[in-house]
């Protein structure tokens, strides 16, 4: 009896201990899910700040960028646009979705093809264009430097406005000399006592003189008209048509000759301008002539690639002291020049993205040297 008692009171301690063991460990592991419990909800709170605080973040930057003076676009990596800030749309319009940026820059340009420096647009703005590679797409900026060009055109024309200046001056001391002549050979006409051959004679003077005037301001339109439009044409022919030209205001002992080291040459160019830069490169070889005359036209080809058309003549010449001042507006050595000639032939060329020059020689007469960019 006394063995059975003991053994009953071992087996009651120890499923005491093992019911003080399950107490503990239940309380352990409800503590350890308090705790749990408790970190969740702080992370919880934590993850919520800080999804608030990327929307806020995300917020603020969708305002920058909307509030940048320049055009921000984003473009994914097929080159359509994601996504634009209110100044793009300003400059170039809601896009549709899926749009190509190509296309909607191509619709809103004044000239797809001019894509160098400030960019025009149909609403008369310039922009400048930038574009910077991104991790899946493509980040383009456009920034309006339409004020900015005014101004370089305003301070263009202020420059020129001394020159304009010059321009008026010489151009009015030009215009008084012929018309004050043909005003007095008007009033001869009007004297009493003049007879019919000396009429005649006045009328002849007046209308030289008037046609001196038509001549200088139909050179000064020309000088300020430039030339128009361009298409490509034979070095050769330029020069056949120029010599076709010339060929029946040759005087006695003048003459003529055409030669060509580059047969197959092409340039871009307004073809009747042209002619009449090379007719008044000869013209004035031959008004400065006063005894035999030979004058030569020379196409060929430079060393840099550039074509060439070489107007010569074995004529006086031009004095080196006054060789930098022939091209310069209403600049003259003759008493009847007005001084427009190589201005307006220096206007045709440069007009054609080409350059003039006048080349030293050692012998007599002068060599005006035409350089033109040449057809590939």
């Amino acid at each position: 009896m006394n063995a059975v008692t003991e053994v009953n009171h071992s087996a009651q301690a120890e499923l005491q201990r093992a019911f003080a063991a399950f107490g503990s460990a239940s309380s352990k592991l409800t503590g350890a899910f308090e705790s749990l419990e408790s970190r969740v909800v702080r992370l919880t709170a934590d993850l919520a700040e800080s999804r608030a605080g990327q929307e806020r973040m995300s917020l603020r930057l969708a305002a920058v960028i909307d509030g940048l003076p320049g055009a921000v676009l984003v473009l994914d990596t097929g080159g359509c646009v994601m996504e634009l800030n209110s100044i793009a749309r300003e400059l170039l319009g809601a896009p549709l979705p899926g749009e190509r940026f190509e296309t909607l820059l191509a619709k809103n340009l004044l000239d797809p093809a001019l894509m160098i420096g400030d960019i025009e647009l149909r609403s008369g703005r310039f922009v400048t264009l930038s574009r910077r590679t991104l991790e899946g797409g493509e980040i383009v900026l456009l920034t309006d430097v339409t004020e900015a060009h005014l101004m370089q055109s305003f301070l263009a024309r202020q420059q020129r406005l001394p020159t304009l200046g010059e321009l008026a001056a010489g151009l009015a001391h030009q215009i008084r000399t012929p018309l004050a002549a043909a005003l007095l050979y008007v009033t001869q006409m009007t004297l009493p006592g003049k007879d019919a051959p000396d009429l005649i004679r006045c009328a002849a003077k007046t209308a030289e003189r008037l046609r001196e005037l038509d001549t200088l301001i139909t050179d000064m339109l020309a000088f300020a008209r430039g030339t128009a439009s361009m298409e490509p044409v034979s070095v050769n022919a330029l020069l056949e048509q120029a010599a076709q030209w010339l060929r029946p205001a040759l005087g006695q002992g003048v003459t003529l000759t055409i030669r060509t080291e580059a047969p197959d040459l092409t340039v871009r160019v307004n073809a009747p301008a042209l002619v009449s830069a090379i007719l008044n490169l000869a013209t004035n070889a031959m008004q400065a002539a006063s005894a035999d005359l030979a004058i030569e036209l020379l196409s060929r080809r430079a060393a840099s690639g550039q074509a060439e058309i070489v107007v010569s003549d074995d004529g006086p010449g031009i004095a080196e002291s006054l060789q930098g001042r022939v091209f310069e507006p209403f600049f003259t050595t003759r008493a009847r020049g007005t001084g427009l000639g190589l201005a307006i032939v220096k206007s045709i060329v440069e007009a054609h993205h080409g350059g003039i020059r006048l080349e030293n020689t050692r012998q007599r007469g002068a060599r005006f040297v035409i350089e033109l960019p040449a057809e590939s």
